[in-house]
Parts: structure tokens; C-alpha cells; sequence
């Protein structure tokens, strides 16, 4: 394959041995900030045997490192520079040579699409899926590198990215640390800086043994309980949280709900004495096992979060969320998903707190983790309400935080943004390495064409600003 020419006589583009004697190489393996991590897809907190066939797309902190040091040889090197790819990089390669171009060259995903055509259709693997079913019609990948680059570009006219991380190494440096720091030590990543953040069950990261992620709910002690978490019986606290394909369970008796439904829109049916309704958002979509769960692999020891040492220590999990504007927090477990809190806490510190439980079972009628139309427009009821008293950023989570509730927190952001579905994919697998878990998820939301799309198919008000701007509150990208 010849080289490809994306800035005249300055830098080109190629497979690995393109570049001449005379020329300057720029590979993966050339780039040696830690942060970059050799430009090696993972998910923090999960051993890269989990991944199962997922290969990207690299990480935020990976694309704007990568985007610094290109920037950087631009400068300083006075020959023609040469990206190259081994066939197995090419997809994450391209994408960050792409995401360069639109954040330091101000190019339009457009212009990378016309410049890079062969490469803008190569395809992605939906997060965590089986390598056995890509040979099937189900598992056949469908984002693609052009979604990432729209989703780039979104992120950069919105605000969310900008191009001082790609001028400005110091400035580099503290986008990329914030986004591993919340990363590493709440399992969570923010789809909108300030504005939407999704996560896993922070009860999860607590009971993780790494010392340095989230310690504690709130006061340090797991509700219900007398014995601090750093005590207490660490096989007790895995038993709690991972999950397992076995017939579901009930939670346990140490942890209640306390959400009212009622408490918020009125007309409700006020929840059941554990706090979540049984009603028609749960009636049907139980099922004996709930495997598409992502299981954090406790005792693991390339599970363990890395780079979690950069920090003196994370704060308790309530904290976190005062200090984030944080105001509203959903959970969309289920019921009898094991080892979640005690909604109570939050309601203690004025956070509004919300159940939309949603099944992640295997089951067909299931349809792929794809939340049902009902619990849909119950998200909208509940957000909707809550965002008109308290305002703040508002908090997606599931079990594992990324199938079930990063699909709601799409949602959110399409309607709060009027975006595309498809730009949004390739963003929320960049902002948050492992989202969305199935491909029917990844279907419905590449479908998506934007806010007035969204609510003809789900029945949900479409009323709101147009092209609403971005949050500029604590960006953790910018």
C-alpha cells in the first residue's frame, strides 16, 4: 500500500516499513509515555483475557497522548514524518491519526473520511463480545472508525475535547490524569464533562482489593453492617458483588432501598418495602440467569487497576459525588442483583436517587440488553423531573456501568444535545473503554439520527433547547 499524504511534504500516513531511510517513523511502540500504555486497548479494572474479542477503540487519555507527541515530532522534526500501522493496530491507529487531525488541524470528520476512505469503514467488535460469535450475523461488528471520528468531532465542537491537549503537554498531562484517575478509582468515566457520568455499582469498586480505588459508601462502613470494609471478610465482600450466571438471588439482607418513586413524580405507584416497584418495568423481563452482566475478576492480579498509585487515596464514593455536582444518581439494576446500597444515604446528603431497573439477561425476548420502551420513557419521567429541582450533573449506573446504563445515558445525551446516535458510539467506547456490551445496543443506537428521532420512537417530549451547549463545569477532558 502506498502512502497516503495528509499534510503536504510534512506528514503521511502507511503500513509499518512505508517510512525511507531519510524519513521519520511515528508508530505505536515509539511512544513512551506511561500514559499511552504502548497503545494497548484495556479496560481498568479487568484482565485483558476479559476482553474476549474487543480490540478499541484506544482510550481518551491514549488518543490525546497520541495526538500530543504526533504534534509535538510536527514541531521539531524538520522531515517528512510517517505514521505507520501493523495490520492489528490499524483501526486504533487510524483513529487517533484522525482524532490529530480534526483537534490539531481543526480538520472535519469529513475531510478524514475523504483523505482516509479505506480506513473510515474498518470496523470495531462490540465491547466484550465472544470471538466465536463474530462468525455469526449477530456478531458482526458494526461501529466503525468513521463513528469514532464523528464522535470526535462532536466532543471537540461541544466542548468536551480541546485543542489545547493537544498543544500543551501540561495540560495533556492533567486530562489525561483525571480521566484515568476517575477511571481507575470509581469505575466510572463522563460522557459530558460535568453533565453526565456513568459508572459501575460503586459497591464494586468499593469491595475491590485494590487499596487505592473507592474506600467506602460514605462514612467508611458498609450500611448495615459494623465492620469497616478494609476489615471485614474479603470473601464476604466478593460474594456480595460478583456476578454469575446462577438463578438470581435476592440482595442482601444487610442492604435496603429506599427510593420513593412517588417522592418524585407525582401519580406514581410508591415503591415496594425493598424500595423498588413491582410493576410492569420488571414483570417480564426476569429470566434464571443474567450473564450479560460484565463480571469484575476479583484476585486477579492483572485485574487490579493499574496506575491507581499515582494518588494518595480515593475519596468515599458520597464525596465524590458532592464534590462532582453530582446531583441526581439512577441505578438500573435489578432488584435481585446482589450487593448494591442503601439509596437512603444519598437522599441524607440531598442527591436525588432513582430506580429504572432494566434486565441484562440472555434471554432472546430480552432483545440484547436494549432497555423496553417502558423503562425508556420512565428514565425520561424521572430525569426530567429531577433535573427541574436540583439541576447538576446526573449519574448512570448499572452493575458492571457499561451496557444497560451507558445505552440510558445515550439516551440522555442525544436528547439533551440533539446529537446522532452514531458519532455518539464511537464517542462513549472512547470516553468509556468497554461501553455498551451488545450489538443490538450498538444497533438501536447507531440508528439514532437525533433528538426528534429519538423521541418518535420512544414516545418521549421532545421539548428543550436546540443544540443545547456543552457543560463547562469539572471537564475532565479539557
Amino acid at each position: 500500500m502506498e502512502l497516503v499524504t495528509l499534510i503536504p511534504h510534512r506528514l503521511s500516513y502507511g503500513p509499518a516499513g512505508s517510512a525511507a531511510s531519510d524519513q521519520a517513523r511515528l508508530a505505536f511502540d515509539d511512544i513512551t509515555a506511561p500514559e499511552f500504555r504502548q497503545g494497548l486497548y484495556e479496560v481498568c479494572h479487568y484482565p485483558r483475557s476479559a476482553l474476549r474479542g474487543c480490540v478499541g477503540p484506544l482510550a481518551i487519555d491514549q488518543t490525546l497522548w497520541f495526538s500530543h507527541e504526533l504534534n509535538e515530532r510536527l514541531n521539531d522534526e524538520g522531515k517528512l514524518i510517517v505514521v505507520e500501522y501493523r495490520n492489528e493496530d490499524r483501526q486504533n491507529v487510524a483513529v487517533v491519526v484522525g482524532a490529530y487531525l480534526m483537534l490539531g488541524l481543526g480538520w472535519s470528520a469529513r475531510e478524514v473520511c475523504g483523505t482516509l476512505p479505506k480506513d473510515a469503514g474498518l470496523t470495531f467488535p462490540c465491547s466484550w463480545i465472544e470471538p466465536g460469535d463474530l462468525r455469526t450475523a449477530r456478531g458482526k461488528p458494526l461501529m466503525t472508525v468513521q463513528d469514532c471520528w464523528e464522535g470526535v468531532q462532536m466532543a471537540r465542537d461541544l466542548g468536551w475535547l480541546r485543542k489545547e491537549t493537544v498543544n500543551d503537554g501540561i495540560m495533556a498531562s492533567l486530562a489525561a490524569s483525571q480521566f484515568w484517575k476517575t477511571n481507575c478509582e470509581y469505575d466510572a468515566a463522563w460522557l459530558v464533562p460535568g453533565a453526565v457520568v456513568v459508572m459501575a455499582d460503586p459497591m464494586t469498586t468499593i469491595k475491590d482489593p485494590n487499596p487505592k480505588t473507592c474506600p467506602a459508601f460514605g462514612d467508611g462502613k458498609l450500611q448495615g453492617s459494623d465492620d469497616n470494609w478494609e476489615t471485614g471478610s474479603l470473601d464476604d465482600l466478593r460474594r456480595q458483588s460478583v456476578c454469575d450466571s446462577s438463578p438470581s438471588r435476592p440482595s442482601s439482607p444487610n442492604v435496603a432501598f429506599h427510593e420513593k418513586v412517588s417522592d418524585f413524580v407525582p401519580g406514581t405507584t410508591p415503591s415496594t418495602t425493598d424500595g423498588r416497584d413491582s410493576d410492569e418495568f420488571q414483570k417480564g423481563q426476569r429470566d434464571s440467569a443474567s450473564v450479560l452482566t460484565v463480571c469484575k475478576v476479583y484476585g486477579s492480579g492483572d485485574a487490579l487497576a493499574r496506575g491507581c498509585d499515582l494518588w494518595p487515596g480515593a475519596r468515599p464514593f458520597v464525596d465524590f459525588l458532592l464534590e462532582e455536582g453530582i446531583k441526581i444518581v439512577v441505578r438500573v439494576n435489578m432488584s435481585d442483583e446482589p450487593g448494591s446500597y442503601d439509596a437512603g444515604l444519598l437522599a441524607d446528603v440531598g442527591i436525588q436517587h432513582a430506580d429504572v431497573p432494566v434486565s441484562d439477561s440472555k434471554h432472546p425476548s430480552n432483545k440484547g440488553g436494549v432497555p423496553p420502551p417502558a423503562a425508556i420513557k420512565r428514565f425520561f419521567t424521572l430525569t426530567r423531573h429531577m433535573a427541574a429541582e436540583d439541576g447538576g450533573a446526573v449519574l448512570v449506573h448499572c452493575k458492571g456501568g457499561f451496557g444497560r446504563s451507558v445505552f440510558l445515558a445515550c439516551l440522555f445525551v442525544i436528547h439533551k444535545y440533539n446529537v446522532s446516535g452514531r458519532g455518539l458510539l464511537g464517542w462513549a467506547r472512547i470516553a468509556r473503554p468497554g461501553a455498551l456490551t451488545t450489538p443490538e445496543q450498538e444497533s438501536v443506537l447507531r440508528s439514532l439520527s437525533g433528538r426528534v428521532d429519538l423521541c418518535r420512537r420512544y414516545g418521549i417530549p421532545c421539548e428543550g433547547p436546540a443544540d443545547t451547549p456543552a457543560a463547562k463545569g469539572c471537564c475532565t477532558v479539557s
